[in-house]
């Protein structure tokens, strides 16, 4: 399952801010990938990838531990929640007797 987190923010976020954001969710989600999106001025987009969708209440105990984030973001949202579609069946093959 993917989930995409929509952060806005009041000014620019460092690198090891950003960094302690992104560890943070994966300690709280075993298995889980976390990685930064496309981000622009005021925007920064954080993709997880998870066996199960990730509930914003992680992203805001994750920044709740990091005050010094707070302070530069004006407000976070999950932006989308994809899931993977199941691959196809293949057709059977059929056994030479």
């Amino acid at each position: 399952m993917k989930t995409v987190l929509a952060i806005e923010t009041t000014r620019p976020i460092g690198v090891r801010d950003l960094n302690g954001f992104i560890s943070g969710i994966a300690e709280r989600v075993p298995g889980c990938f976390v990685s930064q999106g496309p981000s622009s001025r005021g925007k920064i987009t954080v993709t997880i990838l998870a066996p199960q969708a990730v509930p914003l209440e992680v992203a805001e105990t994750v920044l709740d531990t990091l005050p010094e984030l707070c302070d530069a973001i004006s407000g976070i949202s999950l932006q989308e929640n994809v899931r993977r579609m199941p691959p196809r069946p293949r057709p059977a093959v059929p056994v030479p007797a």
